[in-house]
């Protein structure tokens, strides 16, 4: 009798459906060039443009870097995030500076915070990508 009844109250719960409030981060694309000021967007993924309000976003603090084994240049500290929705109705994390950009490398740890949770996620952006050349070795 037990075993039925834990057989039944399992196949309840494994049918049951609960609602995933996930966030996802996805790429994030430079628009900016070494030496010029930086602007990217990072796109938000499984979010509503209605819960973009409820979002804060940052640069991590010195403790995830350390744990994560990144550094953490004092520059960094001065990009801000800014969450919003773009003209063409997605959901997107504005990164920008007020200064230009003198390192071909930036790499950094965002944090977003929303009512359902938090999530920290490594970016690596190359600002001044290498050039090929069709030359021929001497």
């Amino acid at each position: 009798m037990v075993r039925k009844l834990a057989l039944a109250v399992s196949i309840a719960l494994g049918t049951l459906n609960v609602p995933a409030y996930a966030l996802g981060l996805g790429e994030l694309t430079s628009k900016s060039l070494l030496n010029q000021n930086f602007s990217g967007d990072i796109t938000l993924l499984s979010v509503n443009p209605e819960e973009v309000d409820g979002m804060r976003v940052k640069l991590a603090d010195a403790e995830a870097f350390s744990r994560a084994g990144v550094e953490r240049p004092f520059y960094l500290s001065l990009l801000r995030f800014e969450p919003l929705v773009n003209g063409v109705g997605k959901p997107v994390i504005q990164v920008s500076s007020d200064f230009p950009i003198r390192e071909p490398f930036l790499n950094f740890l965002v944090e977003v915070n929303w009512p359902n949770g938090r999530l920290l996620r490594e970016y690596t952006v190359l600002l001044d990508p290498p050039t090929t050349t069709t030359r021929r070795p001497p």
